[in-house]
């Protein structure tokens, strides 16, 4: 039987999470800064070097929280993305309108930091050009971060979006109102905005990010989606298989125990360690990690898949690629780079508690 703490998430989709989250906070903090106009913050016990060193250094970091959040997403590799994607918006085969807001917010945040160190050779016209265009990429990130994130749902990370919005209208007020009522015109537009964002976002979220169903929707590939959103919890989880060398065939009894549990941040973990029969390849263990529905599923956001021998586990290692009712299907590799395409019928006992089914392994 595989350990319990053997399986999980990918290292780099914590990663992904985090830095995806810690930026969006370091870009709001830059942006309500610029947008409050930067020079009347300053005052006798706050000197205006000081939040003029803030302002640049919280957009410094955000790039680099920026850059870490994009390189971890290409090292987790749950979804195919690529460096070119992460650059050149809406190419993307995964959620290509959501993924290209975000890339459009990288090249505007690089592109203002770029100038920023280059000021003195571009002129203050160059620079002041693009610093402004620049700020479009707060928005951009923020329904990135909506459209894309795994933690939309969450109740914490709607607690810090609603946080973000609420400091960069702030920001705008206090802007749109100082000086009052010159350029009445250019302040009117923007207070309106700022009532209008807020809106349009709780428009949208009970439709979008937050409705069941909204990974298909948002532009997932097929073969990321679960094809049923209740399978975890009403059929026996996914579960998948490998063999023991490339090539191998088999079709075997498989038998096992099902866990599940409350993982970080409210995610749903089922947990199945199932035992084959007949093969030396007799440890084949699935987690599965989503969003609770009130069904009683679990809306699938990522998955581990290993199939191993008694005294190697993790021999083989992957993720499952389909689920429709019970029929589950995974592709695992070894270390040598063996690929093995895996399919399973599994069913749950009525406890609840254990499952059997059956496990078929071949060639990938």
């Amino acid at each position: 039987m595989i350990a319990l703490a053997a399986a999980g998430p990918s290292p780099f989709w914590y990663l992904t999470r985090a830095t995806g989250t810690v930026s969006l906070i370091l870009l709001t903090l830059s942006v309500a800064l610029g947008v409050a106009n930067v020079q009347r913050l300053h005052g006798p016990q706050i000197p205006r070097f000081v939040v003029d060193n803030v302002h640049r250094n919280a957009s410094l970091l955000a790039v680099v929280f920026l850059v870490i959040h994009i390189a971890t997403s290409l090292l987790d590799g749950y979804a195919p993305i690529s460096v070119v994607d992460a650059i050149i918006p809406f190419r993307s085969a995964y959620r290509p309108l959501w993924l290209g807001f975000g890339a459009t917010a990288f090249d505007l945040l690089l592109a203002v930091t770029i100038t920023s160190l280059a000021r003195r050779r571009l002129g203050y016209g160059v620079w002041r050009a693009t610093h402004w265009a620049a700020y479009a990429c707060w928005p951009l990130a923020l329904v990135h971060g909506l459209g894309t994130g795994s933690d939309a749902k969450t109740p914490w990370m709607l607690a810090i979006t609603g946080g973000c919005v609420i400091v960069v209208i702030v920001a705008v007020i206090a802007r749109a109102t100082s000086g009052w009522p010159a350029h009445a015109g250019a302040r009117t537009v923007a207070l309106a905005a700022s009532a209008i964002v807020p809106i349009g976002l709780l428009a949208w979220l009970p439709s979008g990010p937050l409705a069941a169903g909204w990974a298909k929707r948002a532009g997932t590939p097929a073969s990321l989606l679960p094809r049923s959103a209740t399978l975890v919890s009403n059929s026996g989880v996914p579960s998948s298989t490998g063999s023991s060398a490339a090539g191998t065939s088999f079709s075997e009894p498989v038998a096992g125990t099902v866990h599940r549990a409350t993982v970080d941040d409210g995610l749903a973990e089922v947990h199945l360690s199932l035992t084959v029969s007949g093969q030396r390849l007799s440890t084949f263990g699935v987690r599965i990690y989503g969003h609770p529905l009130a069904s009683g599923g679990v809306e699938l956001t990522s998955s581990r898949v290993e199939l191993g021998t008694g005294s190697d586990p993790s021999l083989y290692r992957g993720h499952v690629t389909a689920l429709s009712g019970t029929d589950i299907a995974a592709v695992v590799t070894n270390a040598a780079g063996a690929r093995l395409a895996l399919s399973a019928r599994v069913a749950l006992d009525t406890d609840g508690q254990t499952a059997a089914g059956t496990l078929t392994v071949g060639p990938a």
